[in-house]
């Protein structure tokens, strides 16, 4: 098909011959506007078009309204059926435009395009973390603004009902983790350390890491749906018709709630991880339930805990602003929450890795 002619018209005294493959990319040089002609009468053949889609039989279907609108009468010939059908359900199903064939840019162009929209894009971002601070710093001074059964609500969403899968999925990563380190530490003889390295390891990296990526996956995308929902739906244009801010309604309890309930999970998923490893450190390695208590009180000090507890706020923020800023993305078609849905997980994710590491760098060796 790539070495299809292009879609042409050529005109002749009394017919009009097309030729080449009518199909979306073929059409980039067809004119919009059709040509004055001197019959009022025509036979317009297929018999040269090689290939159709549903781009040539639009742009077929809007070149026969402009002979129309001319009062120029004309019949078809030598059309193949299928395309007949085609141009025929086209046309009891009119479109004001005519597609026009994907762009070509060069690699450059795409470049600067690309960079342009993601620059763009960080600017909206900006400024709706921008309107939320704002809001917020209103809402501190007025305090009977706060819509405390929405806070309520969303923590109890987003916090208590997320304990089960936090709970199971951190002490799973306890026992996957000190079984690999156990394998290492039976080499040497070192069992007893296994309690200092999963302790360090659970309590500053993997549970506040793993908490927040189930967040991600389970709280981010359920905030870009509820408010994608709502947009399609026409209920935040409603709030906005009534003088209420969507803002102040929407996003701001759900940070009020994150920031609360979200050192709790850290908790939550530190003991867990911390139960996986002890259970799998006495069946593999030998290191008693109380041997390993006593161990971990005197070898993982309060400091470890504490650095993974401080990364709460700012991976409550990534959850929230991103899930909430997609929603906000969403266009009024079902298919584009599903898009900004998934967009917000991927985004979270990402930036809670990214964050993550930074912290790693923030603190180096503080705690050890």
């Amino acid at each position: 098909m790539a070495d299809c002619p292009i879609a042409e018209i050529e005109y002749g005294e009394g017919i009009l011959i097309g030729k080449g493959a009518w199909i979306a990319r073929k059409l980039e040089h067809m004119p919009q506007q059709l040509m004055a002609l001197p019959s009022m009468e025509y036979v317009i053949s297929g018999a040269e078009i090689t290939a159709m889609d549903t781009a040539g039989a639009l742009y077929l279907s809007h070149f026969f309204k402009q002979l129309t609108g001319q009062k120029i009468h004309y019949r078809l010939e030598a059309f193949r059926p299928e395309w007949l059908e085609l141009i025929r359900l086209i046309a009891d199903h009119p479109s004001e435009s005519v597609p026009s064939a994907p762009s070509k840019l060069s690699a450059i162009a795409l470049l600067g395009k690309d960079t342009l929209g993601n620059l763009r894009y960080f600017f909206n971002y900006f400024n709706f973390i921008g309107q939320i601070i704002s809001l917020f710093i209103s809402i501190v001074r007025h305090p009977h603004k706060f819509h405390f059964k929405t806070i309520v609500n969303t923590a109890d969403q987003a916090g208590a009902r997320a304990l089960p899968i936090v709970g199971l999925l951190c002490f799973l990563i306890g026992v996957v983790l000190a079984y690999q380190l156990g394998i290492q530490l039976k080499t040497y003889g070192a069992n007893i350390l296994i309690v200092f390295l999963t302790g360090v390891a659970i309590l500053r990296e993997f549970g506040p890491l793993i908490a927040a990526i189930i967040m991600a996956g389970r709280t981010s995308s359920a905030f870009t749906a509820e408010i994608g929902s709502m947009k399609v739906n026409q209920e935040i244009d409603a709030l906005q018709v009534m003088g209420l801010s969507p803002i102040e309604f929407l996003v701001i309890p759900k940070v009020i709630a994150m920031l609360i309930v979200f050192p709790l999970l850290i908790f939550w998923a530190d003991l867990f991880g911390v139960l996986g490893s002890m259970l799998m450190a006495n069946f593999s390695l030998g290191v008693g339930y109380q041997a390993f208590l006593h161990q971990f009180v005197n070898t993982v000090n309060v400091d470890q805990f504490l650095i993974g507890l401080s990364k709460a706020p700012i991976f409550a923020l990534i959850i929230v602003l991103v899930g909430c800023y997609q929603g906000f993305q969403v266009e009024y078609s079902a298919d584009s929450i599903g898009k900004k849905t998934t967009k917000s997980v991927v985004q979270a994710i990402f930036l809670i890795i990214i964050a993550d590491a930074l912290f790693s760098i923030l603190y180096g060796n503080v705690g050890a």
